[in-house]
């Protein structure tokens, strides 16, 4: 009686754990609905965040060469409009399909007209087609407000949203920008959501199968519990069961003796996988501040670029008027080669950064900082971010430059995301170089800034993996891992940071007895 009691109890426990089971899939299927719309919205969100800071930056580029009559200057100059043109073109992506300057026509007051086109390299844009589809209000709308708006898209291929912002001069409207967003990443994104409500459809489907599968076994055996020769059986079953058991355990036993054997092998091989891991990360992490250094290039590369197109725009109206002559022909022409070695340079600075070391090399950290600083230092200065040197260490040493370049770079670019962000005033960033022999030979760079400082609760995890205070912005969370496990695994060296009374001051030291 006690036995078919407890067979009664186990049957009850399987259907309540197959219920379970149902009813844990249906709210995690329901939870998945819910925020599947969130995701969406939040990827929109940190794109339009980011196309607003892309618009201000064209804007300021735009104003920075015309101030007013932006539709006269283009229509009247073709120099400035290819300027623009290619401005715009830097910012195009799989992500903005299109980028237009658009303005009012003089003539015409409710008519939008085409200033420069960012989307193609040809002459032939898709601006017309795509406006004629558009509703011309939003752009008038735009001209009426003074404000920046965003709107989706159902009916125009390829594109899911427009935002348009406004470049005011003197609070009066010369022109709009127009980014037009491409339906790619959301397709992305909606394409990997509904993978993964396929997913839980298996899931839900497993689960009814198995819930039925437990009712039909609970079913066979309550049939098989009248049987007459059911103890008789069981005994024989659990026999079988047990040789079987006995011959699994020594199956398990040779194996495990092998494994012992192997052991210190599938170490080595698991270290070796581990540092490919680790290989990979640190790519993973140049790659992104490749894509940085590229935009610190192509800030350095405007002015050299803007005075070659001047100096050959005075040559050409002169020679025009009459008044060249050979000294302002040669003049004009060691100035243009002055500017193209200036392009040339900011190519080797970035091609020589990125060269990969394999066996090291003997550097200091003058030359270190040097080659960082013809990346980054204009960038610094056209964000009026005062950068301070007091290297007092020449003494040389053999590493891996460019990996303990990629970690300077990654400190800089941090200390001037934090000085933005927390918007301080006379911002400045300090490097500084010296030795100690304290308990051996030490070389140590520091970088340090006036940003504040960093969050007490959050300065023993900004070493770890995937953390990231940047999310917001895109941040991936591997650049402070990745730069530690340079300087300690590579370099055989250390990283460390702490809070002086203006900010943070992050310290590399290498040499003996580390």
């Amino acid at each position: 009686m006690l036995d078919k009691l407890l067979r009664v109890k186990a049957s009850y426990v399987f259907n309540t754990l197959a219920i379970g089971l149902m009813i844990i899939v249906t709210i995690l299927f329901s939870i998945f609905e819910n925020t599947k719309d969130k995701i969406v919205n939040i990827n929109n969100s940190a794109n339009l965040e980011y196309v607003t800071s892309l618009a201000d930056n064209l804007t300021k580029d735009i104003k920075h060469v015309m101030n007013k009559d932006f539709l006269d200057v283009i229509q009247s100059d073709p120099i400035i409009k290819e300027y623009i043109e290619s401005d715009l073109k830097l910012f195009i992506t799989t992500k903005y399909k299109h980028i237009y300057l658009l303005a009012k026509d003089n003539t015409l007051k409710s008519n939008i007209v085409l200033l420069a086109d960012g989307s193609s390299d040809t002459n032939d844009n898709k601006f017309s087609w795509i406006y004629n589809d558009l509703d011309k209000k939003k752009y008038l709308e735009v001209y009426d407000s003074k404000k920046p708006i965003y709107f989706k898209h159902s009916d125009i291929e390829g594109i899911g949203a427009t935002y348009i912002k406004p470049i005011l001069v003197d609070d009066v409207v010369e022109a709009i920008i127009a980014v037009d967003f491409s339906l790619q990443e959301q397709n992305t994104i909606y394409s990997e959501l509904q993978a993964l409500k396929d997913m839980f459809g298996i899931v839900m489907l497993f689960s009814i199968i198995v819930f039925f599968f437990i009712l039909w076994f609970s079913y066979i055996d309550k049939k098989r519990e009248n049987e007459k020769n059911r103890a008789f059986d069981k005994l024989k079953y659990l026999n079988s069961v047990l040789e079987q058991k006995t011959l699994e355990i020594a199956k398990h036993s040779d194996e495990l003796s092998y494994l012992n054997g192997t052991l210190e092998e599938r170490v080595v091989v698991e270290v070796e996988k581990n540092r490919e891991k680790d290989k990979q990360l640190i790519q993973q992490s140049r790659l992104a501040q490749m894509g940085e250094m590229l935009s610190m290039i192509a800030h350095q590369w405007r002015q050299p670029l803007s005075a070659i197109s001047s100096t050959m725009v005075s040559l050409r109206i002169k020679a025009e008027l009459g008044k060249s002559n050979s000294d302002m022909v040669i003049t004009a022409s060691k100035n243009i080669a002055k500017y193209t070695e200036h392009l040339s340079d900011t190519i080797d600075d970035f091609r020589d950064f990125f060269r990969p070391d394999k066996n090291g090399e003997t550097t200091n950290y003058n030359e270190l900082v040097k080659s960082v600083l013809s990346i980054v230092e204009v960038s610094l200065r056209t964000k009026n971010i005062e950068l301070i040197l007091d290297l007092n260490c020449e003494d040389e040493f053999h590493s891996f430059s460019n990996e303990l370049k990629q970690v300077i770079l990654n400190l800089i670019k941090n200390a001037e995301d934090a000085l933005l962000d927390n918007e301080i005033v006379n911002p400045y960033i300090k490097i500084s170089t010296y030795r100690v022999e304290n308990d051996g030979l030490k070389f140590i760079l520091e970088v340090s800034d006036n940003a504040g400082g960093i969050a007490l609760d959050i300065i023993d995890k900004i070493f770890d993996p995937y953390f990231s205070t940047k999310l917001e912005k895109n941040g991936s969370g591997l650049g402070l891992y990745m730069s530690k496990t340079i300087i300690e695994e590579h370099c055989v060296g250390k990283l460390q940071v702490q809070n002086s009374s203006e900010g943070a001051v992050f310290k590399i030291s290498l040499g003996d007895n580390l």
